[in-house]
This record gives structure tokens, C-alpha cells and sequence, in this order.
């Protein structure tokens, strides 16, 4: 029991006494989890976030990753109490997050704090990086921070989504669905007046198909009627 018990404490020392790696690594964020957790147009409260927009297969984003994890580790040392957060999106999988940003190049580092966002385009070995990101960035240029997807933003996407599956092998529902795609990229409006449109139609459909029945029900009870009444 005594040597269990030597054994339980030597293995919980052990755990205590491994890097900040081991318990918290770089923060991999998606197209649910971005707005949320960054914060990034809603003041910004959680932290100020170092973000990598990168691709899996990008040669230069394969070459930054171990750089990524050690500023990373370098930050929860010698930062630990400045809320500085490293964190990564992969854009292959996250297209709501990197439409968003309009990243078009791999990879894009983009620095979220004070309540703006900072384009990084510095050197990226790990000394730069954490001068910027400490103190750099202060007197670096802001961008503008675009707004979360929006509801219809959100319900365009679903719908989309669900869409694409029936175009697989339809070549005139793929147009459609292209047509769709340039209405809500560049007209919004219109494309939420198509989507008001349709549930209108559709709601006076259902209300001439209901007539009908309706009306088809009462025509049919009269000649009943009057037959009854000839027979007394």
C-alpha cells in the first residue's frame, strides 16, 4: 500500500511539473466558435487574440506551425497574466470565417486586441512575433473588422448546404444554385425578398389549395339536400 501510494504521489509530481503545452496548446477555432470565443467586433473581452488563417497543405503555413506552438508556449511563460491567446482557423474547413476576413493567401495572421484588429506582415520567426504581438502592434496600422454573418447570412448557408447535395448530378440545378450564390454575395436585399417572396407564395397556395376542398365539400352536400326535399 505504501509503495502505491510513493508511486500515486511520484506520478502526480510528474504532472505538475510538465509544461503549459501539456495542458492548453493553441486554440483551434471554427465558423461556430470564432465570433464567441475572439470576441472580435463585440469589445473583445476574452482576450486579446493572435489568429492564423491557414491552409494544411500551404508549404509556408507547414514551416510557421512548430513557430506557432512555440509562441504559444513563450507567451503562457513569460506572459502568462496579459491575455495574450494563440490560436489558429483552418480555412479549408472554416470558409464562414475566412469569407469573413477575405483571406486569400496562406498563411494570414491577423492580431485582435485593444478592441481593433492588426494585419501582421512582419517577419515570422518567433522573436518578431512576440515583439508584435506584446508591444509591436501598438503603433502598427488597424484594419476594419468585419461584422459576424448575420441571421439571413446564417440561413442562406443552410439552405445552401442542403441544396448542394441535390446538385451533384444536375447540371441546370447547379446553374441555379450558381445564380443563387452571385444573388446573396452581391445582392442581399434582393435575395431576402426572393426568400420573403417564396414563403408568401407558398402560404397562398396553401390557402387556394384549402379553399378548394373546402369549396368542393360544400357543392357536393347540396344536391344531396335537394334530393331529400323531393322525396317528402
Amino acid at each position: 500500500m505504501k509503495a502505491f501510494t510513493s508511486l500515486f504521489l511520484s506520478s502526480c509530481l510528474a504532472l505538475s511539473s510538465l509544461p503549459a503545452r501539456s495542458i492548453a496548446a493553441v486554440i483551434d477555432l471554427t465558423d461556430v466558435t470564432f465570433e464567441h470565443q475572439t470576441q472580435a467586433s463585440t469589445g473583445q473581452t476574452t482576450g486579446k487574440w493572435l489568429v492564423k488563417f491557414y491552409a494544411p497543405w500551404c508549404g509556408h503555413c507547414k514551416t510557421l506551425a512548430p513557430i506557432w506552438e512555440q509562441l504559444d508556449d513563450r507567451i503562457k511563460e513569460e506572459n502568462p497574466n496579459d491575455g495574450i491567446i494563440i490560436a489558429k482557423v483552418d480555412c479549408t474547413k472554416q470558409s464562414s470565417v475566412a469569407q469573413r476576413f477575405k483571406i486569400q493567401s496562406y498563411p494570414t495572421l491577423k492580431y485582435f486586441a485593444d478592441r481593433k484588429m492588426y494585419t501582421y506582415k512582419g517577419g515570422r520567426n518567433l522573436d518578431a512575433l512576440y515583439d508584435f504581438v506584446t508591444e509591436g502592434y501598438k503603433s502598427a496600422k488597424t484594419d476594419e473588422i468585419p461584422a459576424p454573418p448575420s441571421v439571413l447570412d446564417a440561413k442562406m448557408k443552410e439552405f445552401r448546404q442542403k441544396f448542394e447535395s441535390l446538385t451533384e448530378n444536375n447540371d441546370s440545378l447547379k446553374y441555379l444554385l450558381e445564380d443563387f450564390d452571385h444573388i446573396v454575395s452581391f445582392r442581399k436585399n434582393a435575395a431576402l425578398a426572393l426568400v420573403l417572396m417564396g414563403a408568401f407564395l407558398g402560404f397562398m397556395f396553401g390557402i387556394i389549395v384549402s379553399l378548394l376542398f373546402m369549396g368542393g365539400g360544400s357543392s357536393g352536400s347540396k344536391p344531396a339536400q335537394k334530393k331529400k326535399k323531393k322525396k317528402e
